[in-house]
């Protein structure tokens, strides 16, 4: 089949139409493709790929595996970008691609893409803190939903837009049945100490710490289910269908066995409830899965405290012997030698924040990388030099606009977010139905008191 007057890169296979060079790999086109559009063998490459011969099937399918690598590495661009970048996939005809058993080099790549500013954010940021000003606290529910619903709508994937349905009533409920259940009752038993001496302080500190064991795991669950329930993709709504108790033995028994194994138990903790919350969630009527093991998570945090102990004793033999530690230990010091100890030590104290950075990406990277929807499978990329780099500079703007670059930093946070994570396999949107589950806010409203929520606003 001929495809004139198209123009074939001979080092990605993807198509030009009277480009010079090609706008994949800037690869040089030669004028000898011009005519019949061939492969590298020179077979045409357009054709059907079971009619062809091995030889250019094999051809056909590298040709195929770059130009999606490249359509990945460039998702966060405008959808013009998308469509000519995946020009050499396009050639091949889509039963070659579904029908074949799951491979992962020919599978779509799929990544969530954020279309918002940070200045419109901003707008939305300071009207509410006026208006929650003014109204004494009550209009932060309000302000909520408008974040909320901002972020989620300018949140597309697969060319479809995330919505919220959650309203500030239902947050403002929800926050008045927590704070009977939980509020007065914590605030009495905190209370108690001061009012009475009668009574030891460490009964009353011992009921409200047990208060607060006991409504986590209800406030997790109520805040999931609550959130993904007020959340959808197009005209199809997120569920979660977990229940409660079932977290609750989850979490009471991760917290009596790593207190009995001195925190080696900890990763299988973590792991049994990144578990629970991600095979009870779902899509319609399908759910998402996870196969990640506590094994695998104490091996990160292993090396993590490898890590840790490594600069410990560098830093530490570092400042080795009297004369040394007695010229750290008076800081600061105006002679030079005095100076340069103390920037070497305070380096090295700043070091341990790496094996932290390390920890939380390569927790990320195997949560992510060992969940699935239907055939799909997640992947994430970033390293612990992007995070660290992320984190920093998101400190840095906090620190230098006293607070006020905050819709600047959850503009990026999701921005490095949905770079670095994609979703890899068929979606099949066709044959995903409706099943949407109602929720309360209280579990929402609970989670707010401890800081156990899944939101970004």
């Amino acid at each position: 089949m001929e495809l004139t007057p198209a123009l074939i890169c001979p080092r990605c296979g993807s198509v030009g139409n009277d480009e010079a060079a090609c706008s994949q790999c800037g690869a040089t086109f030669s004028s000898q493709q011009q005519g019949t559009a061939t492969n590298p063998n020179g077979e045409p490459l357009a054709q059907d790929p079971s009619s062809a011969p091995p030889e250019s099937r094999d051809s056909l399918k590298t040709n195929a595996t770059r130009s999606s690598a490249e359509h990945r590495s460039d998702s966060a661009t405008l959808p013009s970008d998308n469509e000519d970048k995946t020009g050499a996939l396009d050639l091949i005809p889509p039963s070659d691609i579904f029908d074949e058993p799951y491979d992962s080099a020919l599978s779509p790549i799929h990544h969530p893409i954020f279309w918002g500013r940070g200045r419109t954010l901003f707008g939305i940021f300071i009207v509410n803190t006026f208006f929650t000003l003014l109204t004494l606290g009550l209009y932060s529910f309000w302000g909520r939903v408008r974040i909320r619903q901002f972020l989620s709508s300018q949140t597309s994937f697969a060319k479809t837009r995330f919505s919220y349905h959650g309203t500030a009533q239902e947050l403002l409920k929800g926050w008045s049945k927590a704070f009977l259940v939980f509020g007065l009752p914590y605030a009495f038993l905190s209370f108690v100490p001061f009012t009475s001496d009668q009574i030891p302080r460490w009964i009353p500190n011992v009921l409200a710490g047990t208060m607060v064991l006991c409504f986590i795991p209800i406030a997790v669950v109520g805040s999931h289910r609550y959130r993904l329930s007020r959340t959808s993709l197009g005209t199809v709504r997120f569920s979660f269908r977990g229940r409660v108790y079932e977290y609750v033995k989850i979490w009471f028994l991760g917290i009596l066995l790593t207190a009995l194994t001195a925190g080696i138990y900890y990763p299988f903790f973590e792991n049994a409830r990144r578990k629970f919350l991600v095979a009870h969630s779902y899509f319609g009527n399908r759910h998402f899965t996870y196969d990640g093991t506590g094994g695998e998570l104490l091996r990160i945090y292993a090396k993590t405290l490898g890590f840790t102990l490594l600069i410990l004793v560098v830093v530490i033999g570092m400042s080795a012997g009297p004369e040394i530690l007695s010229s750290i230990t008076r800081w600061p010091r105006d002679d030079w030698q005095g100076i340069f100890l103390n920037s070497v030590f305070l380096t090295g104290l700043l070091t341990l924040l790496i094996p932290w950075f390390y920890l939380q990406a390569a927790k990320q990277r195997y949560q992510w990388n060992h969940s699935d929807f239907g055939d799909a499978h997640f992947q994430f990329s970033a390293s612990t030099w992007n995070l660290f780099e992320l984190r920093l500079t998101n400190f840095l703007m906090l620190i230098l606009t006293f607070g006020l670059a905050w819709p600047w930093v959850q503009v990026r946070n999701l921005q490095f977010l949905y770079y670095h994570l994609s979703l890899q396999g068929p979606l099949d949107f066709q044959r995903i139905e409706q099943e949407a589950l109602d929720a309360s806010p209280l579990g929402e409203e609970l989670a707010g008191y401890f800081d156990a929520g899944f939101d970004l606003g």
